[in-house]
Formats: C-alpha cells, structure tokens, sequence
C-alpha cells in the first residue's frame, strides 16, 4: 500500500522535530539528501554545509523546536510541506522563542524520505 503524501510529512517532521530536539544538528542533518540545499538567513549545499548551519542556530540557544504542518502537496516524485515552527531557547536565549515558516522538498531515496530543499524564514 503507498504512504499517502499527508502521511509522508507528518511522518518526516515529527523525525525532524525529534532529531533537533533530542540530537542537534549532527542528527539532523542525517534527514537530508547528501546534496540537500537549505536556503534561510545563509545557503548551504549538502549535508556537511547544512550540518555546519544547523549547528550555529543550535549554539545561539535555539535547541527545541515545535513544528505544524499548514500544507501538504505531492507533485510527480517529491511531497511538498510547508510548516510553521517555533523555536524555543536556551543559553543565551533562554526564555525566548522565535516563529516563522518553512517549506520542505521531500523526495525518496532508497527507503526514505529525505528533504532535498529546505527554506525557512
């Protein structure tokens, strides 16, 4: 039976949230495609660059995360998701949180479904 494209991202976020939440930014570089493009305040190109970005957000303090699905489209091969995500912090910025918006391009490699383009702002 195939995964429907609702059940794709909500299944893909919730491993995101998860991976930041409890591991960082190592583990959750492992959720994109090797050569993943992340665009936000910098771009990054592939997972050692994503890694190194994800991991400065996580140094300032930004080290939980909770993340809503708004929308969810399957177009050919990729699901797209677009979200909204508070961030909570720590350190630095404890007792803060920041929101905005994000959008994943999720597409199958192998077994999974990995994001190949990530924004957020």
């Amino acid at each position: 039976m195939k995964e429907g494209a609702d059940e794709i991202a909500a299944a893909f976020i919730g491993r995101w949230e998860s991976a930041w939440n409890s591991g960082g930014a190592a583990a959750t570089a492992q959720l994109y495609a090797p050569d993943a493009l992340l665009v936000g305040q910098a771009i990054g190109v592939g997972r050692g660059d994503l890694e190194r970005l994800l991991g400065l957000l996580h140094q300032q303090g930004w080290t939980r995360i909770a993340i809503k699905i708004l929308h969810v489209r399957e177009t050919g091969e990729v699901v797209l998701v677009a979200c909204q995500f508070t961030a909570f912090g720590s350190g630095p910025n404890a007792g803060k949180s920041l929101q905005g918006k994000s959008t994943h391009v999720l597409t199958r490699i192998g077994e999974s479904w990995m994001s190949a383009m990530h924004t957020a702002g």
